[in-house]
């Protein structure tokens, strides 16, 4: 880090000095050196959301999955008449957010042969940076929708290990480490996963409502299509904005713990979100192990 600041001011000062008379291949070297440290934490602070997506919608694919298998196709519906409505509106709120025009809307609306279970169809004007952008943001939308109903349902039922939840995330921001907020969040699980609430209606109807929303909570093919629209603005503008903070003397480790700072309440919800969907999917495994597999499984979801 220490060589990307040097490199920030030499670079600064050559500019400061005389742009004009610089070789071309020193200006060149710095600028590139620059751009390649703002793409490296632009990554940095892309990969947890990433590696969130994959992992919702690998857990998601696997309970379904399980379900589908073991229960026949119809079982979905059983968590889909909750899910799939927080994963379209999902999609609205953030259509609103951008202005984008809503077409068409189904909440709940299962087809057994495309696999489908409900749906928003919306449009943009085309060349519009803002609703350009949105598209990204209104294809990712049921992962954050889903995660915050998540946050609420165990507020609703747990509101303790909701409490140690929020603190964790209170220390984040002082301390910014995301090890922290994976550790203070896997302690509430592992809070609620008593010996003691196993036998309580509370803890079954809090894991069955959370596998209803977990389950449906990933973006399908087509969202992460209508989301691609918006990752190059997205990501233009992130890439710029961090190499604008480091041409003014922003090092890359104030960028990072100043970000971690900001989104430390969302990764701790997101984190949240993962071990919930986790614990209902190796309860889903547990559940119907003994069950036979069926053979007419239907079109998956």
């Amino acid at each position: 880090m220490g060589i990307f600041t040097s490199e920030i001011s030499q670079f600064l000062s050559i500019v400061g000095v005389d742009f004009l008379t610089l070789p071309s291949g020193i200006l060149a070297q710095g600028v590139i050196s620059l751009f390649a440290e703002s793409f490296k934490l632009f990554l940095i602070l892309l990969a947890p959301f990433v590696a969130f997506a994959v992992v919702i919608h690998w857990l998601e694919y696997l309970s379904q999955r399980r379900m589908s298998e073991r229960l026949g196709w119809k079982s979905v519906l059983w968590t889909g008449w909750l899910g799939t409505p927080v994963h379209e509106l999902s999609h609205v709120f953030m259509c609103r957010v951008f202005r984008h025009r809503i077409d068409d809307v189904a909440l709940f609306e299962p087809d057994r042969d495309s696999g489908r279970l409900g749906y928003v169809k919306h449009s943009f004007q085309a060349g519009n940076w803002f609703q350009e952008m949105g598209n990204l943001f209104i294809g990712v939308a049921p992962l954050l929708g889903g995660s915050t109903v998540l946050a609420i349902l165990l507020w609703l039922f747990y509101p303790d290990a909701a409490a140690n939840a929020a603190e964790s995330t209170r220390l984040t921001s002082e301390d910014s480490s995301l090890l922290q907020v994976w550790d203070s969040v896997a302690a509430v699980v592992t809070g609620i996963v008593t010996i003691s609430n196993l036998t309580t209606v509370r803890f079954w109807t809090f894991i069955y409502l959370v596998l209803c929303v977990g389950s449906h909570m990933a973006p399908s093919r087509c969202d992460y299509q209508g989301a691609s629209r918006g990752v190059i603005w997205v990501g233009g503008i992130l890439l710029i904005s961090v190499f604008l903070l480091a041409c003014v003397g922003v090092n890359s480790q104030q960028m990072i713990n100043g970000m971690i700072g900001i989104m430390g309440p969302l990764f701790a919800v997101l984190g949240l979100a993962i071990l919930l969907c986790g614990l209902t999917t190796t309860l889903v495994f547990g559940l119907t192990a003994l069950l036979p597999r069926r053979l007419d499984l239907g079109d998956e979801h």
